[in-house]
């Protein structure tokens, strides 16, 4: 009795991990699709693609994509879902101050 207790909290622990990370890795692959067959980069275009979570926020899931020729900015993405995916907004990895004309890949969400 004592085991299928410790097994049942265990899996009640490891069921949310998991449903995080499935969906990060979801948004994860909508957005490089969106990125390569919508927006037409290549995947050598795209230094690093990584799925965020965080409990209170809004959006609760987005991606940091950071771009080979621009390997100090980090652009967020969201995809909700088919319809809505687009940029959110930008930061520098080093916290240095950058125009939005400067910037080869800034596209915003309207």
């Amino acid at each position: 009795m004592k085991k299928l207790i410790i097994i049942g909290l265990v899996i009640l622990l490891l069921v949310p991990f998991y449903i995080v990370q499935t969906k990060k890795r979801l948004y994860e692959n909508e957005i490089e699709d969106f990125l390569t067959e919508e927006m037409s980069y290549g995947k050598e275009d795209i230094q690093s693609i990584e799925g965020k979570w965080h409990l209170a926020g809004l959006p609760k899931y987005w991606v940091n994509v950071i771009f080979s020729d621009e390997p100090n900015v980090v652009y967020i993405y969201f995809a909700h879902n088919k319809e809505q995916i687009g940029q959110y907004e930008y930061h520098s990895i080093d916290s240095t101050i950058f125009s939005k004309d400067k910037l080869k890949h800034y596209e915003p969400y309207e």
